[in-house]
């Protein structure tokens, strides 16, 4: 009988998704073993981390890159503090950047893990034990989830899909009639916030939903009483959030990239409208007014939110355009990679809600096709809709058993046909490249760029001077060496991003250009076997990236190092 995710099944679910994703990531990339990380956000939180730990303060800038000038990263320290946490009982045994190494490989797993426990966990009062680890399952193996939580991944982006699953969960207890909930959904709305504002879109949707129950049930006074609760805890937990670790421009700056007064603000607006909602069974159109009023006001104050992440600056577009996981989905393979998992979910939500004409998964219909428009556009956010996926799978696994009740092999054809069919997406890049396609194909037959790690002892001797570079290579060059570098991928400094891209654009001349000068870099580093980066995409190929790829650097570069280990080259900029 559908019932309560027990203890023992969770602790399950935690493990097969932990397990799973261990094992894909060390599969594809066991050089993290060696104290390697995974991407570059990874090491750029590292060297913000080590810093902080060297000043013995909580830093916002990593103060070597933008030329020396320091770029601002928007992140909280929430992660921050969990990788310190992770990292003490590694100190014991290791140094300080061989624990914070360990810390890294860690905080991947542990939150695939907690998704594949939430993802079980959001219908269990649907489902029944024995198939929940199938959420647990899918959450372990699908690519848009894992390649944000394998081993040497340190970032937020796996523990916003566990803070959209619980955020989800807690939302349908309250419309169950179950007001304890509220603490749970407030809670995780406002540390989900923290986390990154990312989840923002997702807490609010979860108190739509529990609005959208409060009007359609028949006594809404626990609903109601459930949302007030979540009202508060989500005050409660923005304020101390902000309290602890406020925002660069202080506690009163309204920024909305990070936890900061702004979202204070949300909070006590959801917290007003659920109180009111307490007051208003008999005029619920009151209520439906008084929250669309209380989100118009404050997207009124605050309408950058609608433009996203180009609202930093007029010029992010163009710094956008350079990150593979802002892109939009491309082709038939990313569709079914990216979005089979939430058509699914998208599918499933729309069944339930015409068979049972109900307003509240017509909105969780509206929900996952939210979540599929953002995956579209930025596949980074394909994480979301995936997750959802997952999630169904144990109530679509129940709706099998039940259309075959008494024919126990149907039954198990129709379940394993359906965990088939949930887990095809996860394979289709390997499926396309078989044919010849896809985007393993395509990574397989493009030249692997230079590693960092070999060239390292060579950068000892620069000191603190300023190196141009590959822009995707700046985070760990900076953790692993003294350079300065001249600007990263972080919207927080798009003028030092502009500086770099036009100096790798401009065409050469006898002397060092304006643009190269204004990075003021001493050296500069380059590839010439990698693939020809975006950041001189458009550009005739006389560009000075281009020249240097030829093997045909201007009279002002003077070739320094040419290292084999690692195919980079350095170049010594001779200025008059």
């Amino acid at each position: 009988m559908p019932g309560r995710l027990s203890r023992a099944e969770g602790w399950l679910c935690f493990a097969v998704a932990a397990a799973l994703d261990t094992a894909s990531g060390l599969r594809s990339s066991p050089q993290v073993l060696d104290g390697q990380l995974l991407n570059p956000d990874s090491y750029m939180r590292m060297v913000r981390l080590r810093d902080m730990m060297a000043a013995g303060t909580p830093l916002h800038a990593v103060l070597r890159d933008g030329s020396g000038e320091g770029t601002v990263l928007h992140w909280s320290h929430l992660l921050d503090a969990v990788l310190l946490l992770l990292a003490l009982p590694f100190r014991l045994l290791m140094p300080g950047d061989a624990a914070l190494e360990a810390a890294a490989l860690l905080v991947g797993p542990l939150s695939v893990g907690c998704a594949g426990a939430a993802a079980a966990w959001v219908l269990a009062p649907l489902t029944i034990a024995g198939t929940r680890w199938m959420a647990a399952a899918v959450a372990g193996l699908a690519p848009p989830v894992i390649v944000y939580g394998f081993p040497g991944v340190a970032h937020h982006h796996a523990a916003l899909g566990v803070a959209a699953l619980l955020l989800a969960g807690a939302a349908g207890r309250v419309a169950a009639g179950t007001p304890r909930a509220g603490w749970l959904l407030g809670s995780t709305a406002g540390l989900g916030i923290w986390l990154s504002p990312e989840a923002m879109p997702f807490a609010l949707l979860a108190f739509g939903g529990g609005g959208v129950a409060w009007l359609s049930a028949a006594r809404p006074e626990p609903i109601a009483a459930g949302l007030a609760r979540g009202g508060f805890a989500f005050l409660s937990v923005t304020l101390l959030a902000l309290a602890i670790d406020p925002p660069s421009g202080g506690r009163a700056a309204m920024e909305l990239d990070r936890i900061s007064a702004a979202y204070v603000l949300l909070a006590a607006i959801t917290t007003l409208v659920a109180l009111v909602l307490t007051r208003l069974s008999d005029r619920r159109w009151l209520g439906v007014l008084l929250g669309a009023a209380g989100i118009a006001i404050w997207l009124t104050i605050f309408p950058d939110v609608l433009r996203g992440p180009d609202a930093a600056a007029p010029e992010a577009a163009a710094m956008f355009a350079n990150i593979e996981e802002m892109l939009p989905v491309a082709g038939w393979v990313q569709a079914i990679l990216f979005l089979g998992d939430g058509t699914i979910a998208l599918l499933f939500c729309l069944a339930v809600a015409w068979r049972g004409r109900s307003w509240p998964w017509l909105y969780a219909t509206g929900a996952v096709l939210f979540m599929l428009a953002l995956g579209a556009l930025h596949i980074r956010f394909a994480t979301y809709a995936t997750l959802a996926g997952a999630a169904v799978l144990p109530a679509i696994m129940n709706a099998v058993t039940r259309r075959f009740a008494g024919k126990p092999n149907l039954t198990a054809l129709g379940r394993v046909g359906m965990l088939v069919l949930a887990l095809a997406p996860t394979r289709a890049d390997g499926i396309a490249a078989a044919f010849g396609g896809g985007p393993a194909a395509a990574a397989a037959a493009t030249a692997a760029p230079c590693p960092v790690a070999p060239f390292a002892p060579h950068l000892a001797a620069l000191g603190d001077a300023v190196v141009l570079s590959d822009i995707n290579d700046v985070p760990e060059l900076l953790y692993r060496s003294t350079i300065h570098t001249v600007a990263s991928l972080y919207h927080r400094n798009v003028p030092a991003f502009l500086r770099m891209r036009d100096a790798w654009r401009e065409v050469p001349g006898a002397m060092p250009g304006p643009a190269l000068l204004a990075t003021k870099a001493r050296y500069v580093l380059v590839c010439p076997t990698g693939p020809r980066s975006a950041i001189v995409a458009g550009a005739a190929p006389t560009t000075l990236l281009d020249r240097l790829r030829a093997g045909d650097p201007p009279p002002w570069l003077r070739r320094v190092v040419t290292d084999p280990a690692s195919g980079f080259e350095l170049f010594a900029v001779d200025t008059p």
